[in-house]
């Protein structure tokens, strides 16, 4: 599969941006996961929000100095800059708590399988027999997995159930930013500007939220343990100004439809990681949801492929 991308098209720094977001996000559930041990969803998102902001700082002011916004952007990058971190990650991390990292990191991998549904409900666009099979496939194996608590017996099923749920809203959330990302790159949307712009919003909107925690349960990042710090650094430094830069700047580059392949790459190092930090069991239910979805996407992406070797080079998805 990514062997036909990289022949398909010549932009490798595209390609490898994508593939260092995807790897850096594999790992970034089961960090989560495990930093949530020391602080809540609000806090987490707050301290995250405001190392990113200013580690950005400096770069964004001399970015707009540079190429400027002009005033008919500035909604859309705000608009989008809501979508991209924010909204996101407070659906994700709030649901990651409640269930366990490889349930989550499975879950995103259907954000390809739903941006076929969105094209085909949306933009009326046709799937073939291979895409409707894939499709089902694919949901059925997602719904395996957001039952899979009730499936495993597991002691907190509700939540569990529930923050399976909340994971699946974030990977609809994205499409639908990865959508109007792609639909409003024609207005020459920066990807360092949008990053920047939505970490910056994102804190803003978590400050009050983290204020009004704190006064109720005191938390200090000198308090926290040297891992909860490492795991926070991570997710600030590395999944947040790295992995969405390189996204956003892939995202830019090359057809939605590519992109979206990326994202089955985040369980083969999701697993593994969650497996050695979290102590997570590979469960009969989530397996066979695994098998399903894997199943689902290539099917999906086979008929893709080849209805890309048919298309015109100038042909692409937005």
């Amino acid at each position: 599969m990514l062997n036909y991308i990289c022949m398909a098209n010549s932009n490798v720094p595209a390609y490898l941006a994508l593939i260092i977001s995807s790897i850096i996000w594999g790992i970034a559930s089961p960090v989560i996961k495990y930093t949530l041990n020391y602080l809540s969803p609000i806090s987490f998102l707050y301290f995250r929000f405001l190392i990113v902001s200013l580690i950005m700082f400096i770069p964004i002011i001399l970015r707009i100095r540079k190429i400027g916004i002009p005033k008919e952007n500035i909604i859309v990058y705000v608009f989008l800059g809501l979508l991209c971190t924010p909204i996101n990650l407070i659906l994700f991390f709030i649901g990651i708590e409640k269930t366990t990292a490889m349930d989550a990191s499975l879950i995103n991998t259907v954000s390809p399988i739903l941006l076929i549904l969105c094209g085909a409900y949306f933009l009326k666009e046709k799937i073939n027999t291979y895409e409707k099979v894939g499709t089902v496939l694919a949901l059925v194996g997602t719904i395996f997995t957001l039952i899979e608590p009730l499936i495993g017996n597991k002691k907190t099923i509700g939540s569990s159930v529930w923050g399976n749920f909340l994971v699946l809203l974030s990977a609809l959330e994205w499409v639908y930013f990865t959508i109007l990302t792609k639909k409003f790159h024609k207005d020459k949307i920066d990807p360092l500007l949008l990053t920047g712009l939505s970490f910056f919003l994102g804190f803003i909107i978590m400050l009050p939220l983290h204020l009004f925690e704190i006064t109720k349960y005191p938390v200090s990042l000198f308090s926290l343990n040297t891992g909860a710090i490492l795991g926070l650094l991570f997710m600030a430094v590395f999944s947040s100004a790295v992995a969405y830069f390189a996204y956003i700047y892939g995202l830019t580059k090359i057809e939605a439809s590519k992109v979206s392949v990326f994202s089955y790459l985040q369980p083969v190092f999701a697993i593994p990681v969650s497996i050695l930090i979290l102590h997570e069991n590979l469960t009969p239910p989530f397996l066979a949801g695994a098998f399903l979805i894997t199943v689902g996407v290539i099917l999906c992406e086979h008929s893709s492929n080849s209805n890309r070797y048919q298309e015109s080079p100038e042909t692409s998805i937005t």
